[in-house]
Order: structure tokens, then C-alpha cells, then sequence
């Protein structure tokens, strides 16, 4: 989605859980002592802190603040590119012996990464992120790709295919590095370090950048980190680390191998000249704290965090909770699934006494959300004890009242980390972009009883993977109407899409009939299982430059998704009656996509063409872990009896427009076809004049449609092909092919022009396109219909029709975020090329 789009989903989720008093909360207490914290008058023990060694408190510390301010006052105001405060040399000096390198300070450890990166990486080199290292490295990664830098992102999960990448870009680029966390800020899962020593053997040009701001002081020598107690520092690697969170003070820094390397960040990193420096108070803490980290008290200090670490990992096994990765991390992650999940357990656990995080969107993907527990050593051992008991008496009680489970749970992150992390056995993938499996195979028509806390009577769900199983004349008269999508239609794509020979073209369908009690339809959809292309709704810039990755990998950014309705029909795909229980409907139908979902080892689920401003369904989806995001809207128009009076409701311009068309629609012959009236060699010209169309039109992109469709739509009474021949006395093809189409879907009062094609040589001049609008308007009134269907995209053409403009949404679930995060890549190079040519 867009960044507006990704802004207002992100901003829809922290309502919910600042309303529930979950995020953006304030203490009130006057003095912080241990975890206790004050929060709307309550009395809690946080698990929130990052302050895993407690040292904020610590009198050398504090009172090196003191001798600080009184010494060089509470500010320094000048960039160390002029002057440096007093502290600055010997806090380098000194972190330096904790480090065992060349040591550069900074104001914080996003502002290292800014400094550093660009610095590191320009128009010679490339940088391989994990998509899950911490938000500053990419947008760092961001920066030096405006200098030129490659980047490329590789799945958290699938870690190890980034060996292939970087071996591929070793050979191109002077040096490729890899970009990860030392200790992952969510999940709480380390470096793969065994990954990371096969990734630096590829190349002597390969290099690893990490992030180990969750690592640092809790474990190494002089608390030099997690990474570096496990991968030691060379001339192959460059670390940050955080002087806040363990360290106690403020700030960050990039530890080097080599001094002439830290110089040159120093010298060449735009924020180590322009921006502004840590202040001497905070440099007095780092040094005392780094004091603390060179004497033996650091060992002592490790080990009480050690014994509490060791004892929440033993607690939490015992309780048979998910812990999503057990180690020696004092950040603990019990994966859970849904946000609504998370958040139902953070709130019991606040009336408990207890304030646990609560990872969700966009920390994590959206059915990855989680309780995230930090210890420090300033918890007892009984605190413990007592949040482990609480949760082991809420997960399960919530889980269940969810209808979910601990195994429910296993699958959604079952690929959640690298392999080398994973604490799971394998299981099946359930998020591929290519070279995909065929899914199982459907299951039989099945009806059953669903019972929902959302309602008191039980609704009768039927799923059916064909139309033939399900009743004729009830399809009809609720979905008939609504989607290009009668019963006779969906018999005949069936027919064509299922089982395929390519694989965008091979269709999966689940039709879903919800029934009240007293038997009366309640809901009606179906659901395609089939391949998508991530960027289906992007920009048409954005969509230009996936197409031009998808030259040598056409199934570049592409997804298995499980999507309302079909690539093959555009309107509403969800009847419901909203005087039922359409509460307890839609909840049965989520359950049956969900399972879909799973089975089919989808990574998009996707309602789409959805009324946009339903708050009740909003609310009722959101809780059900959808992202909301606009779609394009789309263009009706109430068909004419009579032309002239359609005329007059139309104001000047558009009456104008109309004339125009009037006008030139004497150079043109209209032709309907009938089941037998055109030939093969017909049928892919139209075909021709379609791809023009695909090809051109980006802004709703797609997988290009078979063949064999315009023969399939010909050969059903549901539809019809209209060809425009333009004469060749007045500029048209001497050989008198038409020079546009549509085909169009007929039911009841409803007429939908769906598809065209454009010789576009005739466009601009003939107004080849407007033509197939206004002519479908016609048609249209021809065939008795009370309303033309236009479909979405070319806004401005169909307003001057004086269409009502339909505003549209989709709601979407993503396995993980990793294609996301590579269309942000390419959306942030799409607009630097743009600035470049502009």
C-alpha cells in the first residue's frame, strides 16, 4: 500500500491500543525506584524496560551527571565538527578498551547509522538487508541508495538466501554488505552468528554491518555486547550499539577494526559535522558507565541478569507458553497471532498489577502480534514467577475465547525466524513468491453449524469448492447482481481457470452461503485462491518499475493470495443482509477463508472492493487482524430511457463531451457478437488490442488474462463482445479490423462493460476509448438496463459520462511484511530516479 495508506491502517491500530491503555501512556510517579510504575492511577510492575542491567540508578552514574553539570554546565552547543565538550575524547578512548576498536560516539545510535552507512556504502557497493533489522538501518540504507548504493532485501525467515544474493552481487560490487540486529528487537531472537561466518567466507568483499543496540552490556567481555560475544570484531564487520537501554546513558556508537575507517565515517558522516553533539551531563553518565563496564562489577551484574533470564525461560517452557525463541536475550516474545489477542492479554494482565508490550502492526506483521516481556535485573525473582503465572492462566483463556490455539499459533510463525533460530520443528511454508507448489486439494462441499459469541442462534455455513454444488437460483438472485458473478458465469471460468497449465491462471474457488435458523440466506461471496501480483494497487510508476524486475523474474513480487471475488469480476463480492445476524455470518465466513487461507499456504488474504466507509465492518474486520487500505473507486452510471433527458441532467461541459461523441460516432459500425461470430484469427487480434490495453494500464496491475478467455465469455449467454469498426473513409484500418472492444457482463438490470481492448493508434485522434464508453451506453439502454457498470481507473473519461462515483477499499492480511518492505525499496528508488530526471 501507499505510505497514506500504511500511515492510516498504522494510526487505526495505536487508537485501539491506546484507548484499551496500552501504548502512548504516561507514568505520574514522583520518584522511580525497581519497575514499579504509576499509570492512570494504578500500581504496575513493568516488563517494558530496556534498562536490562537497572544501572540508571547506579551512584557513580548519577553522581557523574552532577560533577558534569557543575563542571561544563548542562549543554555544549557546537558541532563536533568545530569542538568537541572535554568528556568526548576520554569516553572514546575508553569505550574503545570496552570494544576492543576504534570507538566514534553519536548523538544517538540512529544518527550513527545515518552517519555511517552512506559513508560506508555508495555508488561501488551494495547492502543486503534483513528485513527485520531495526527501522534506523533502513532508513540509513535509504540514504546511501540515494548516493548510488544497490539494495536488496532478503525475508527475516529465509535468512540464508541471502547467500545467493550477496554471491551474485560480490562479483559486481567492491564491497556487499550484509545488514542485520544482533539481538531483534521484537522477537528477541540473535543473529544467526553460524549464517553470518559461511555469508563472509563468499567473498573477501563481503561485509556485515550490525545493529546490537539490544545486546550490549548484558553480555561479552566488559559488556561489549551479545554479537560480539559470539562473532568477535574484525576487519570484515562494523557494529553500532546503544549507550541508552543496558548502557544507562545516552547516545550511541560504530565500533571499527580499523582507525583510518572510524576517521573517515568521522570526517565524512554529514551528522558527525552537522548535527547537534551529546551533552556534557550524558557524557558523564557514559563514562561512569563505561567505568562500570571495565571494573569486575559488570561480571557480577551480567550474572544476576543471567540467573533471571534463565529463570523466565524455565518458567515459561513449564507453562507451555509460545515463547517464540528461547536463549540467553532478556527480551522474551510469546507469539500470539491477531493484535485483538495481544491486546485482550495486556489488558488483564494491567488489572493483574502487571504492564507487558504488546508487539502488533507495524512492529510486526499483522497476524504476528505478541506479548514482549523485558527483564532487568531490578525484577525479583517472585515478579517472575507472578507474570509467568498470570499469562499461563490469560494466553490460553484468550486463545480459546478467540477461537484460536497454541497450534494455531505455531503455524502463524512457523517461519518467522531463520532457520538457525527456530525453536519450532519445520513446518510446511506458508509464504512463497516463487517457484510455488500446487496447494492441497479442495474439500468436498461441507455444511455446518456455527455458533459465535457474537450471536445467540447458531448460522448454517455451506463452503463449496464449485458452483454446481450450490443452488442455482438462490446464487442468482443475491450474488447475481452483485459482481459480475452469476451462476452460469462462475460455472465457465471454472471450466477455463481450474487447473491451468500457467500458473497465475490456476484457480482455486470456495463459494460460501451463510443461512440464519430459520433458513433465509444471511451472506453470500465466493473466494479465488490464486497468484497476485504485490503491487496490484501501487502506483503506475511504482508497478513500471517492478515490471521492468519482472523481465527476468516474472513472478518478481508476486503472492498466492485467497481474494474475494476474482480477477475476473469488479463490483460488490459480499451479499448481506444486514437485518440478520450478519454479525455471526461474517464471523462463519472468516472462519472458512482463514482455513482457506492456511491450507492453501497463502501470504495475502484479500476482501476487496469493499463499501469504504462501513464503520461497522471496519470495526468487526480490524478485530479480526485486516488492514484497511482504499481502493480505486469505481464508476456507475443509471442508464437513460431516453437520451435527451440524460442530456439535460449533464452539465455544459459534459454535454459538450457527449455531442463530441455523438458526432463521432457516425464514423463507426457497432457489431454485437453472438456465440460462433468470430473466428480464431479474430479472437486474437481482440486479444492483441487487450494486452495493449494490460500493458499500458499499470495502475491496477495484473497478471494479463488467458487467451482463451474471449472465447469462454463469447460461448455464455451472461455475456457479450462488442467490436467498433472505424470507417476507413474517415481514418480507419483499410482492412476493416476493429479498432476497439468490450466485453460485457448482462444479468437482471445490470450492464458492465468489464473489459476492452484499444488499438491505440486510433485513440487520441478518433477517440477510439471514449467511443467504447459511450457506446456501451448505448448498448446498454439497448438491452433494457437500469444501470452501467464502468468499472475502475480512467476517472476523468468516465466523469465527463456523468458516472456516481462508487469509493472503494480492500481489506488485506499479510504473512510478514518482507514484500512490503521491498516495494518501499523500490518506491524510495522510483522517487529518486524521479528527482534525478526532474
Amino acid at each position: 500500500m501507499e505510505l497514506s495508506e500504511y500511515l492510516s491502517t498504522v494510526e487505526s491500530v495505536h487508537e485501539d491500543a491506546r484507548r484499551r491503555g496500552l501504548f502512548f501512556q504516561h507514568t505520574t510517579n514522583e520518584r522511580l525506584r525497581d519497575r514499579r510504575v504509576t499509570v492512570s492511577g494504578c500500581d504496575l510492575v513493568s516488563f517494558a524496560s530496556c534498562s536490562y542491567l537497572g544501572l540508571e540508578h547506579h551512584p557513580s552514574l548519577v553522581a557523574a551527571i552532577h560533577d558534569a553539570v557543575d563542571r561544563w554546565g548542562t549543554q555544549f552547543s557546537a558541532s563536533r565538527g568545530y569542538l568537541s565538550a572535554p568528556p568526548y575524547a576520554e569516553l572514546e578512548e575508553r569505550l574503545g578498551e570496552v570494544f576492543g576498536g576504534h570507538v566514534l560516539v553519536t548523538a544517538s545510535t540512529t544518527i550513527g547509522h545515518v552517519a555511517a552507512l552512506p559513508v560506508l556504502a555508495n555508488e561501488r557497493d551494495a547492502i543486503v538487508l534483513d528485513h527485520q533489522v531495526h527501522h534506523s538501518v533502513q532508513t540509513a540504507a535509504t540514504l546511501a541508495r540515494a548516493s548510488g548504493a544497490h539494495i536488496e532485501v532478503v525475508r527475516h525467515g529465509e535468512l540464508d538466501r541471502a547467500e545467493q544474493t550477496i554471491a551474485e552481487l560480490a562479483r559486481s560490487r567492491r564491497t556487499v554488505w550484509l545488514a542485520c540486529d544482533g539481538v531483534y528487537s521484537m522477537f528477541g531472537d540473535l543473529a544467526p552468528v553460524g549464517l553470518l561466518e559461511r555469508i563472509l567466507r563468499i567473498a573477501p568483499n563481503v561485509r556485515v554491518y550490525v545493529d546490537d543496540a539490544h545486546g550490549m552490556s548484558w553480555a561479552g567481555k566488559h559488556g561489549r555486547g551479545s554479537f560480539l560475544s559470539r562473532m568477535p570484531l574484525s576487519d570484515r564487520v562494523v557494529l553500532a550499539t546503544s549507550l541508552n537501554k543496558a548502557f544507562s546513558a545516552s547516545g550511541g556508537c560504530i565500533v571499527f577494526s580499523s582507525a583510518a575507517e572510524r576517521e573517515r565515517v568521522r570526517l565524512c558522516g554529514g551528522p558527525m559535522v552537522f548535527s547537534g553533539p551529546l551533552q556534557p551531563p550524558m557524557l558523564g553518565a557514559a563514562l561512569a558507565s563505561a567505568g562500570v563496564h571495565l571494573s569486575s562489577e559488570i561480571g557480577e551484574l551480567q550474572q544476576q541478569l543471567a540467573d533471571r533470564v534463565a529463570r523466565c525461560n524455565a518458567a515459561l517452557r513449564g507453562a507451555d507458553l509460545p515463547l517464540l525463541s528461547e536463549n540467553a536475550s532478556p527480551i522474551f516474545f510469546l507469539g500470539l497471532g491477531l493484535p485483538e489477542i495481544a491486546f485482550d492479554v495486556a489488558e488483564r494482565m494491567l488489572a493483574d498489577g502487571f504492564y507487558v508490550c504488546v508487539s502488533a502492526y507495524p512492529s510486526v506483521p499483522m497476524k504476528r502480534a505478541g506479548i514482549r516481556l523485558t527483564l532487568t535485573t531490578a525484577h525479583s525473582l517472585a515478579q517472575i514467577d507472578e507474570v509467568v503465572a498470570r499469562l499461563a492462566v490469560h494466553v490460553p483463556a484468550v486463545l480459546e475465547e478467540r477461537g484460536s490455539n497454541i497450534a494455531d499459533v505455531k503455524r502463524a510463525f512457523a517461519h518467522a525466524l531463520p532457520k538457525e533460530s527456530r525453536p519450532l520443528p519445520p513446518m510446511p511454508r506458508v509464504f512463497v513468491l516463487a517457484g510455488m507448489p500446487r496447494p492441497p486439494s479442495s474439500p468436498p462441499c461441507v455444511e455446518r453449524t456455527s455458533h459465535r459469541a457474537s450471536d445467540d442462534a447458531g448460522v448454517r455455513v455451506t463452503v463449496s469448492p464449485s458452483i454446481e454444488a450450490i443452488d442455482r437460483a438462490t446464487w442468482d438472485e443475491t450474488m447475481g447482481t452483485m459482481g459480475l458473478c452469476n451462476w452460469e458465469t462462475q460455472l465457465r471460468l471454472e471450466s477455463l481457470f481450474r487447473g491451468h497449465a500457467q500458473r497465475e491462471h490456476d484457480w482455486r474457488f470456495s463459494y460460501v452461503l451463510v443461512h440464519a435458523p430459520d433458513g433465509r440466506p444471511v451472506l453470500a461471496t465466493f473466494f479465488t485462491t490464486t497468484l497476485v501480483k504485490d503491487d496490484m494497487l501501487m502506483r503506475h510508476e511504482v508497478s513500471r518499475a517492478v515490471e521492468q524486475r519482472r523481465q527476468q523474474d516474472p513472478y518478481f513480487l508476486t503472492s498466492r493470495a485467497v481474494m474475494m471475488g476474482s480477477l475476473l469480476s469488479e463490483g460488490r463480492h459480499l451479499w448481506l443482509d444486514r437485518e440478520g445476524p450478519w454479525r455471526a455470518a461474517m464471523g462463519a465466513m472468516l472462519d472458512v477463508v482463514s482455513e482457506e487461507y492456511e491450507r492453501s499456504e497463502a501470504g495475502l488474504l484479500l476482501l476487496r472492493d469493499m463499501p469504504a466507509n462501513d464503520r461497522e465492518v471496519d470495526a468487526l474486520l480490524l478485530e479480526h487482524g485486516l488492514v484497511k487500505a482504499p481502493m480505486l473507486p469505481s464508476h456507475v452510471v443509471e442508464v437513460p430511457q431516453e437520451l435527451d433527458v440524460y442530456e439535460r441532467r449533464l452539465g455544459r461541459r459534459r454535454r459538450m463531451h457527449l455531442r463530441q461523441n455523438i458526432e463521432r460516432a457516425r464514423a463507426y459500425e457497432r457489431r454485437v457478437h453472438r456465440p460462433g461470430s468470430l473466428d480464431e484469427s479474430e479472437l486474437e487480434h481482440l486479444h492483441s488490442l487487450y494486452r495493449a490495453v494490460a500493458r499500458k494500464n499499470l495502475r491496477l496491475n495484473v497478471f494479463e488474462l488467458p487467451r482463451e478467455l474471449l472465447a469462454t465469455l463469447l460461448a455464455s449467454p451472461s455475456w457479450e463482445i462488442v467490436t467498433l469498426h472505424l470507417d476507413p473513409a474517415s481514418g480507419g484500418p483499410t482492412d476493416r479490423k476493429p479498432v476497439a472492444f468490450f466485453a460485457a457482463y448482462k444479468h437482471a438490470h445490470v450492464y458492465a462493460g468489464f473489459l476492452c481492448g484499444l488499438d491505440y493508434r486510433y485513440v487520441v485522434e478518433h477517440g477510439a476509448y471514449r467511443q467504447v464508453l459511450y457506446q456501451a451506453l448505448l448498448r446498454a439502454r439497448e438491452v433494457g438496463a437500469k444501470e452501467l457498470r464502468l468499472g475502475m481507473g480512467a476517472d476523468v473519461e468516465k466523469d465527463r459520462f456523468g458516472t456516481v462515483v462508487h469509493e472503494n477499499c480492500v481489506y488485506l492480511q499479510a504473512r510478514d511484511d518482507y514484500g512490503g518492505t521491498i516495494l518501499r525499496e523500490i518506491v524510495a528508488e522510483t522517487a529518486l530516479s524521479a528527482a534525478r530526471t526532474g
